[in-house]
């Protein structure tokens, strides 16, 4: 029962937002029919190791392309453009690159750190409200201030993050040394 419930995570997660992509990808192309298909591709699934699939997205796009791949060799009269665009067609690959995961992770950890940083009431007033996403009157009362102290210790959060931030934008900035004057002199 906990493998169809991950399943069912897994298509609700990552193949469901993207099937229209597929299918309109498939809407191409003549004498198929792309319910067909589509159900074909989730029979598969159902029975592929889905732990095993970095990218689901290409993955149902590539089990796609094989059914219609197998259709037109059963085909007795095959369109040559449409199996050119088979072979040939791409669905856009919208995986961040390992660079913008990395990225994305440093900037976490960078925020983690300046949260930390932070005075431990304006900390958890930013996190109630910035990250958990609760009114000010829910803060409040979590809290046990006033609606007043929380926007002024929110305000005072915010302030101290855009200061932290604006330090390290300055620190990464590297200052342009030499010139004209400086490189004549190391020809000399």
């Amino acid at each position: 029962m906990l493998g169809d419930q991950h399943y069912s995570y897994w298509l609700a997660r990552h193949i469901l937002p993207n099937e229209h992509l597929v299918r309109t990808w498939l809407g191409r192309f003549s004498h198929i029919e792309v319910d067909d298909i589509i159900q074909e591709a989730y029979v598969i699934m159902a029975e592929a190791e889905i732990d095993n699939i970095s990218n689901p997205t290409a993955y149902f796009y590539t089990v796609c392309r094989n059914i219609v791949l197998k259709h037109y060799k059963k085909a007795r009269v095959v369109e040559i453009v449409a199996l050119a665009d088979v072979q040939n067609d791409l669905l856009p690959d919208h995986t961040p690159s390992l660079e913008a995961v990395a990225d994305a992770r440093a900037e976490l950890r960078f925020l983690n750190s300046v949260i930390q940083r932070l005075p431990e009431r304006c900390r958890n007033v930013f996190i109630d409200r910035k990250i958990n996403g609760f009114t000010q009157r829910d803060c409040a009362k979590n809290l046990g201030i006033s609606e007043n102290s929380v926007e002024k210790q929110l305000a005072r959060a915010l302030f101290s993050i855009s200061k932290l931030y604006a330090q390290r934008d300055k620190s990464q900035t590297i200052p342009i040394r030499g010139g004209v004057d400086n490189d004549k002199k190391s020809h000399s």
